[in-house]
């Protein structure tokens, strides 16, 4: 069985913790009002990704702070990691920008793969933002994208995920599969 760690990270108020809860059944701080993460939340469970059949995975999911406080713990956050979601509120114009940082700070500095990585835009009832086509930097615009409407698609979120998930799953697996030969040879 796969074991897969996923980081949430992005700006502060983006959703990432009620995201978190949702993907992982999780019901605690469901709702009220908004506390920040401190430094990290760790949310295991178990999940079948998109394409492995009938095989469930093992997901650490690692909702991280958005507060740049806590930048020194990054380094080793990002350890070990399998995949990057990178979340952020499409109606707050600074998180287009802020959300550039992350990616430096998540995504290239680990050269991780773009199938690695996932965007999510999301929508906070009440979003005047359609789901449509953002204004991302070049280096965004590659990852995929998806938008995020609990109140009104939440099982689309949730399928979203698992279709992430089953190509984080596979890039894990491919790689294996090459650490493997590279030995034999």
């Amino acid at each position: 069985m796969f074991k897969a760690k996923i980081l949430f990270i992005g700006p502060n108020e983006s959703g990432k913790t009620i995201l978190a809860n949702f993907l992982s059944n999780a019901t605690e701080n469901v709702g009220g009002e908004y506390r920040p993460t401190q430094g990290v939340r760790i949310l295991e469970f178990e999940s079948q990704p998109e394409g492995s059949g009938d095989k469930t995975c093992e997901v650490e999911l690692w909702d991280c702070s958005g507060n740049f406080k806590f930048e020194s713990c990054w380094p080793a956050i990002v350890k070990d990691c399998s995949g990057v979601v990178i979340i952020f509120n499409p109606d707050i114009p600074s998180h287009l920008k802020e959300i550039e940082t992350w990616h430096s700070m998540f995504i290239s500095s680990q050269a991780l793969q773009d199938t690695r990585c996932l965007l999510i835009a999301h929508h906070k009832p009440g979003s005047e933002v359609e789901g449509g086509r953002l204004p991302l930097a070049s280096n965004l615009s590659r990852l995929p994208l998806i938008h995020s409407n609990l109140e009104e698609e939440p099982e689309e979120v949730r399928q979203a995920f698992h279709r992430y998930l089953g190509s984080v799953v596979k890039a894990m697996s491919e790689s294996r599969e090459q650490e493997e030969m590279s030995i034999i040879m």
